[in-house]
């Protein structure tokens, strides 16, 4: 069986790639358990009827980062854990990456060279019966 001790990325690695991969999945998976830890807490002070600002902060500063040491602390004592979680970073590195893409699509400004160019392209094969019908033909076969 294979060890799992060790499971931090090396830093005297040759690859670069490999190891800046690593960095960002560590990082992103810190930072996604945090945030979820956050959103979490937050949940359940609204449940238990907390609506001051300033009590929910206080709150969230104190009981995330105990949340986070006692988890890690968990994590490191259990190898299985260990393991579960360096699979888990590649998830957490395909959901980054989702949101990004999604994040950046939504802001994806439609008034872009490419997009007048695709907008004139339409009008003008609208106006065209042929083409018009050809792209019909096109679209429906498809």
């Amino acid at each position: 069986m294979a060890s799992t001790e060790n499971t931090a990325p090396k830093l005297s690695e040759d690859n670069p790639i490999k190891v800046l991969f690593d960095m960002a999945s560590y990082w992103a998976t810190i930072w996604g358990f945090i945030a979820l830890c956050l959103w979490l807490e937050h949940q359940v002070l609204k449940r238990l009827d907390i609506e001051s600002g300033g009590l929910q902060v206080a709150i969230l500063l104190v009981s995330t980062p105990a949340i986070f040491l006692a988890t890690v602390t968990c994590i490191q004592k259990t190898p299985k854990a260990r393991l579960i979680l360096e699979r888990a970073r590649y998830v957490v590195v395909l959901v980054v990456a989702a949101l990004l893409g999604a994040y950046l699509h939504a802001r994806h400004d439609s008034d872009s060279y490419e997009s007048h160019l695709r907008d004139g392209a339409m009008l003008a094969c609208a106006k065209i019966a042929a083409c018009k019908e050809s792209a019909t033909q096109y679209a429906n076969t498809r």
